[in-house]
């Protein structure tokens, strides 16, 4: 499972930086998606390496933070509920358009993601 666990984080990453470099390439409802992105296949290591278990095909982050193993507080559990959201907003022109017009909430989004994101990455490393 320790390979699965590495392959987890190492996508999640990469997730991250997708959304860093699509921020800066003006793509501001992918920046959203790769956020969600990546706080979902980091997610999904913590379940690999907390419950040794392969993480069920799901794309909701609430799900997948209760099946983490993690103590995730009420705060970083109210930031997952609005970025798992854009995994279905950006597939949807009308949508994104109106979410993504303006830099702010992909800014935002960002933002929320990297300190969700530090803070499991944080509790990965003590386990």
């Amino acid at each position: 499972m320790d390979e699965d666990f590495d392959l987890w984080l190492r996508k999640a990453r990469e997730s991250l930086k997708d959304a860093e470099v699509s921020l800066v390439g003006h793509r501001y409802g992918l920046t959203a998606f790769c956020c969600q992105q990546a706080l979902e296949k980091i997610l999904k290591a913590a379940i690999v390496k907390n419950k040794n278990e392969r993480p069920r095909k799901v794309h909701d982050l609430l799900p997948l933070a209760k099946e983490s193993g993690l103590e995730v507080t009420e705060g970083n559990l109210t930031e997952m509920a609005k970025i798992s959201k854009f995994y279905f907003i950006v597939h949807y022109p009308d949508l994104n358009r109106k979410f993504f017009a303006t830099p702010k909430v992909a800014n935002e989004t960002l933002d929320k993601t990297k300190e969700v994101f530090k803070w499991i990455e944080s509790k990965l490393k003590k386990s």
